[in-house]
């Protein structure tokens, strides 16, 4: 275990990423037995840093800086993170101990790092007033919607990326012999819709468009 983790790269040690390493009790007992030499710090529940005692008796402190470990803790938990900011500058929260926000696009997430004595908060990004009133006001346009779907995932910094289930459809598809194929606005409207900032009427009526719009500009052979 000990050897494994020190060939590992970066700070951050997750427990499920040494499980294989043996039995749950005995992976327990190991992981325990890091900690109490101060090579590994408890950060979360089944969440490390690989760490270094200060002295024979001293305090045990991370090998990775604040902004590093919880970029890569981000990573692993596979959140986005779009900025880190301090408890006062997050404009203050219920807990007073909290002494860094870290906001993801993720919807409806709540989890907490203790760093070195530092609490850290991983929340929703909230969005920009200016953002939530244009989505309020969208309007629905019937020409020009592959231009206005990909303008509006630029300013809404949303790109397409397949997940398991479009790969999965993509083959049962092919199987089938079905010849329809999506477009990129098409997968950019799923990545909008993905993401939060577009309702399914939204994007129903931009897909109706849309192909109405492909249809008109085919030209018979």
């Amino acid at each position: 275990m000990r050897q494994s983790i020190r060939r590992r790269s970066g700070s951050v040690v997750l427990r499920s990423e040494v499980a294989a390493l043996g039995s749950r009790t005995q992976v327990t007992h190991a992981l325990g037995a890091l900690l109490r030499d101060g090579e590994l710090l408890r950060l979360a529940n089944g969440v490390y840093a690989k760490a270094k005692r200060e002295s024979p008796s001293g305090r045990v402190r991370p090998l990775g800086n604040l902004e590093e470990i919880v970029r890569e803790t981000a990573q692993k938990w596979g959140l986005v993170l779009r900025g880190m900011v301090s408890c006062n500058e997050a404009g203050g929260t219920e807990d007073g101990a909290v002494a860094l926000v870290a906001e993801t696009d993720s919807p409806r997430i709540s989890r907490r790092l203790v760093i070195d004595g530092q609490l850290v908060k991983f929340r929703s990004r909230r969005r920009k007033h200016r953002e939530v009133e244009a989505h309020r006001s969208l309007a629905i346009p019937a020409s020009g919607v592959a231009r206005f779907v990909q303008d509006l995932a630029r300013r809404l910094e949303v790109a397409y990326v397949p997940s398991s289930m479009d790969q999965w459809a993509e083959t049962v598809t092919n199987l089938a012999g079905d010849e329809v194929r999506s477009d990129t606005t098409q997968d950019l409207l799923v990545a909008l819709k993905r993401a939060g900032k577009l309702s399914k009427e939204e994007v129903a009526a931009l897909t109706v468009n849309h192909l109405r719009e492909r249809k008109q500009n085919v030209r018979p052979v």
